[in-house]
């Protein structure tokens, strides 16, 4: 086919999609919004994600996370450690924990619960869990009467702030304690039954000196947590070191499998969209048999009937894919502006915009629209002359 073809192809092609301008604009916007979906869906899922990574990581993880060699349950010789964390650079910060099992008791009720044991002064320069109240106050280091318990805990207790409660230690030490504050992270397996006590007053009824179940280490960039976990490990002579993002496996595959199901309510979108396309195209086909005879018996080729139905599958794609590309585009950058607070996770969540998403919604919608009309356009291209002329 020449220049002057494709011409005369495109000439039939749009005075075709636009004679009827009802459905033109069904399936201009159908293609919009599908497009208009994958954008949107895909953005909102990217930064839902991060969002929630983020809140986990700065809640409750270090960058890096130190443990116990596998067949031991604490870290030895903590002070030494902590000494070749100061003199690492890129340290800026790390927290000892340690963790107990124990029952806290309230009244004629009690619960088992799981003891968490740090520096609060430590703590705050590492992660955000002492501000995830959700009533009262935090403790601090001199706090030696005084706990937080996770909102759960409080509520299958039936506990508030300044109740007296009676906290039994795993080796059978037993002591009453006030409740400071009521804290919720979002995070499950912390929020249901935690109680957060310093790590002095651990130390005191646990008799654990000098050691930790685990050191939270924040780095001056999280990014680098991959290249720097062996420099850690050589440093302080450990083999028990998770990334954050090690640590975020878990989340991980339940987001991307929520993710898969997304880009499925995407992907039917699309399918009615590109179907769309493929009826209209072959209708015209069906209800042109006549005149597609004719343009073949004054000399009209199969190839320059093929490329005028695939224009129009063309055209609806030109037209559909950008305004879906700027309605997408306006709508996460909407989201990202106005993001919206998970009372359950106990943080914002909003959109993300990255090119990215309008390359592939641009492909993905524009590839499924052009191949949508192939079928009915090689239909065309095939139409008998004498069948199509007599109306065979």
């Amino acid at each position: 086919m020449n220049i002057d073809d494709i011409r005369s192809a495109l000439f039939y092609s749009k005075k075709d999609i636009f004679k009827n301008k009802k459905i033109f604009l069904f399936i201009t916007v159908a293609i919009m919004f599908a497009t208009a979906n994958i954008i949107i869906i895909n953005g909102f899922m990217d930064g839902m994600i991060k969002d929630l990574a983020d809140n986990t990581v700065e809640s409750s993880l270090g960058h890096l996370n130190i443990y116990p060699d596998p067949d031991e349950r604490f870290i030895d010789g903590l002070g030494i450690k902590e000494e070749a964390l100061n003199s690492l650079k890129e340290v800026e910060a790390y927290s000892p924990r340690v963790s107990a099992s124990g029952v806290l008791s309230f009244k004629e009720l009690s619960a088992s619960a799981t003891i968490l044991a740090l520096d609060p002064d430590k703590e705050r320069r590492v992660t955000t869990l002492l501000d995830k109240l959700d009533r009262g106050t935090a403790i601090n280091s001199n706090d030696g009467n005084a706990i937080m318990v996770s909102y759960r805990l409080a509520e299958d207790l039936k506990l508030d702030t300044g109740d007296e409660v009676t906290l039994t230690f795993e080796n059978g030490n037993t002591k009453e304690y006030k409740i400071k504050g009521i804290i919720r992270t979002g995070i499950q397996e912390f929020d249901s039954s935690t109680v957060v006590i310093t790590l002095i007053e651990a130390r005191r009824q646990l008799y654990i000196e000098n050691r930790a179940s685990a050191v939270l280490v924040r780095l001056s960039n999280k990014e680098i947590a991959e290249d720097y976990k062996s420099i850690l490990m050589q440093n302080l002579s450990i083999e028990n070191v998770k990334t954050w993002k090690e640590e975020l496996e878990y989340l991980m595959s339940f987001t991307e499998a929520y993710k898969s199901f997304s880009n499925i309510i995407s992907v039917v979108g699309l399918l009615v969209a590109s179907i769309s396309v493929g009826i209209i195209v072959y209708v015209n086909v069906i209800h042109k048999k006549r005149q597609i005879g004719i343009m073949k018996a004054i000399g009209a080729k199969d190839s320059f009937i093929f490329t005028v139905f695939i224009m129009e599958a063309l055209l609806f794609g030109l037209i559909g894919v950008p305004a879906g590309d700027i309605l997408g585009y306006l709508a996460i950058k909407h989201m990202e502006a106005n993001p919206f607070y998970d009372a359950i996770m106990m943080t914002w969540i909003s959109a993300r915009f990255g090119y990215y998403l309008l390359y592939n919604a641009t492909a993905v919608s524009f590839a499924a629209t052009l191949l949508a009309g192939i079928y009915p356009a090689i239909k065309a291209s095939r139409i008998d002359i004498i069948k199509a002329i007599w109306g065979g």
